[in-house]
């Protein structure tokens, strides 16, 4: 009943007696605070009396409100309270009370006070000793791994102070830097009667303890908290972020432990499309792994995107030797969910520095037990050849995306590199092709001045070639002789233009010519798989077939001139053993052709296959085991191959001549 006759008592005594100046009133209160405080804890003894017990919260409620309302009169033109409170470094005494917690509930007392005053004084001088030794105190007294009781208190602080250093980016280093903070701590030393000496834990640091909090809320502004701080502008805070703080191993961790938790198998179903924002899906307490782990990628790609550049690319390097590094370096199998879950990480990455990131590591060395020296290109073109379809379809959806990135390092360690000379065309002595190529030479010197013109690409033969690829195609495998290649012109010429755009600034060659130095030719081991696959159609899910389909049309529709010629060009004379697309497809087409007049009715089946190729996508075509229906989807899938191809060669053949 004491505290409460004490409130009563202050109160009557406000009301009957004329108004305090401010100062005065300050005083009065702080030192009531003091009294109180050391009623409760005499001896240096713990109360185990709750705070809300005693009337310390009340004074300090006042001293709050005084220095609010102070700050806030413009008319005023000295801030006294405030600059007692500095002079006499009141502030660190109440960091130093906290850190006692002799009272159950003073630290949250305290912290809800600092949090108040920072986020509502106008101008709070973060860099004056007393505050700074203050809010260093605090930040310790915040460390997750140590007190995990009061989080939303305490993470609420770290926010309100991640939020004021943003507009405060002068003073942020003091926060990070030990130099800084030292040459602080050694001038609030010479104010404060209380021993300074304290392990100083930097505000990032801090934070990071939060990452595997069960709160939701919590979780949030921890997430907040990071986004903040990696935006800093300050050169200094950037470098000891990257360079002295457990940022981009943390996360890197995180994302990795996340990983690992996921079920070893998942139902793809809806995860193709699956886009989750970590602000919104996220809950702690009902959200499963996949959803865990999908928030948690949507925020790191935030971090990438809309950090300093020099963290992102610090971050994305340390996911690289954290994460990417050892994805495949297991004894275990690798198992389709892996390459399913590369494939989302490599579509959120698009247009951040982690894009780069991942287009490096693709094309690396690894270092690890299990695939010595292997680049994980590598790895994956041979893990393509298991007979799981799931696996197979992750394993070229991934490879589609890749492609379709076009990033010309990649691009090169795929393909280029293994075509970029004329290894595969063999010199005939015959006079026929001697004279196509005589003229195909004289016309490249009459367009010397003409250099956006291709004559690689815009052959003379282009007739030719066009009724060669259009002839592969059995007149009973038509399931449609009203759709000709002229429907896909219009789409592949838009997708051309755009293709052409994004390579115009790579350095590739115009004109397909004779190399100076001979070589066997070897078309790569990506081109190898490939066309073992096409081969291969009879026997395969037709997803497997419209897979490569994409990746054949994409491929065709790069304006590289050697790749161009030697896929496209069923003209050109090739050496022996070297495989062309046109002749592999003139193999499997015949062998469809075989079986499916196999089936008496194999017209209506065509219609029918052509009805469901055009109403399902690749997901849906894996889903479907009865053989007859698939190599009728096959037959189709080829159909129209072969008829887009030959759009291609249509549109690049004009575009080059427009040029």
């Amino acid at each position: 009943m004491m505290p409460v006759l004490n409130t009563i008592l202050d109160s009557v005594v406000d009301t009957i007696a004329p108004p305090t100046p401010a100062f005065e009133n300050f005083i009065y209160h702080w030192e009531k605070f003091m009294v109180n405080y050391l009623e409760w804890t005499t001896d240096g003894q713990f109360s185990q009396t709750h705070i809300e017990e005693t009337n310390v919260p009340g004074h300090l409620e006042i001293v709050q409100q005084i220095l609010l309302c102070e700050d806030k009169n413009e008319k005023t033109a000295t801030n006294l309270c405030m600059e007692y409170v500095l002079k006499n470094d009141l502030f660190n005494m109440l960091a130093v009370i906290a850190e006692k917690e002799k009272l159950i509930g003073i630290r949250i007392l305290v912290l809800k006070f600092m949090t108040n005053l920072i986020s509502q004084l106008r101008n709070p001088v973060l860099a004056h000793p007393s505050f700074f030794i203050t809010i260093q105190r605090l930040i310790n007294l915040c460390d997750n791994v140590l007190y995990n009781k009061q989080q939303q208190d305490q993470i609420h602080f770290l926010y309100m102070l991640c939020t004021l250093l943003n507009d405060q980016q002068n003073v942020s280093i003091i926060f990070f830097s030990y130099e800084a903070n030292m040459h602080h701590l050694e001038e609030a030393k010479a104010l404060s009667t209380e021993s300074s000496t304290f392990n100083r834990l930097n505000l990032l640091d801090c934070i990071l303890t939060y990452i595997n909090t069960k709160n939701t809320d919590v979780y949030c502004k921890c997430c907040d908290c990071i986004l903040l701080l990696t935006k800093l502008n300050d050169e200094n805070v950037i470098d000891f972020i990257i360079n002295k703080t457990r940022l981009c191993s943390t996360l890197s961790e995180h994302f990795r432990s996340l990983f690992c938790a996921l079920p070893t198998t998942l139902d793809y179903n809806g995860l193709e499309t699956i886009e989750l924002n970590w602000r919104d899906d996220y809950n702690a307490t009902y959200s499963n792994d996949v959803t865990k782990f999908f928030c948690w990628l949507n925020f790191i790609t935030e971090v990438i995107r809309d950090g300093q550049l020099k963290i992102s690319y610090s971050f994305c390097e340390s996911l690289r030797l954290l994460f990417f590094n050892k994805l495949f370096d297991t004894s275990e199998q690798i198992l389709p969910s892996y390459v399913f879950l590369l494939k989302k990480i490599y579509k959120a990455a698009d247009h951040t520095p982690l894009n780069y990131t991942m287009n490096y590591w693709l094309r690396s060395e690894l270092d690890c037990s299990y695939y010595i020296k292997q680049t994980p290109i590598d790895i994956l073109i041979k893990l393509s050849s298991n007979t799981d379809d799931i696996f197979v379809f992750n394993i070229l959806n991934f490879f589609i995306d890749v492609l379709l990135d076009s990033d010309k390092e990649v691009l090169d360690f795929i393909i280029l590199r293994f075509v970029n000379n004329r290894n595969y065309y063999e010199r005939c002595t015959s006079g026929t092709w001697s004279d196509e190529e005589d003229e195909r030479e004289k016309k490249l010197l009459s367009n010397e001045n003409n250099i956006n013109t291709s004559r690689t690409l815009a052959p003379s033969s282009i007739d030719r070639i066009i009724n060669r690829l259009l002839a592969l195609i059995p007149q009973n495998l038509h399931s449609d002789q009203l759709h000709t290649f002229k429907d896909y012109i219009t789409d592949v010429k838009n997708n051309y233009e755009n293709i052409f755009d994004k390579c115009s600034k790579f350095d590739w060659p115009t004109e397909a010519l004779e190399s100076v130095k001979l070589y066997d030719f070897d078309e790569g081991p990506f081109l190898r798989m490939i066309f073992k696959k096409i081969s291969n159609i009879p026997n395969q899910n037709s997803s497997t077939t419209l897979q490569l389909k994409i990746i054949l049309i994409f491929l065709s529709s790069l304006p590289h001139p050697y790749l161009h010629e030697y896929l496209l060009n069923s003209t050109l004379p090739l050496k022996r053993n070297v495989p062309s697309l046109y002749m592999v497809l003139c193999h499997v087409l015949k062998e469809v052709h075989k079986k499916i007049l196999a089936f008496p009715n194999y017209n209506e089946e065509l219609i029918q296959a052509r009805q469901r190729i055009l109403n399902s996508t690749s997901i849906k075509l894996l889903k479907e085991k009865n053989s007859d229906v698939i190599i009728f989807n096959n037959a189709v899938i080829l159909e129209e191959l072969c008829k887009e191809l030959v759009a291609v060669l249509f549109v690049k053949y004009h575009h080059s001549n427009s040029a």
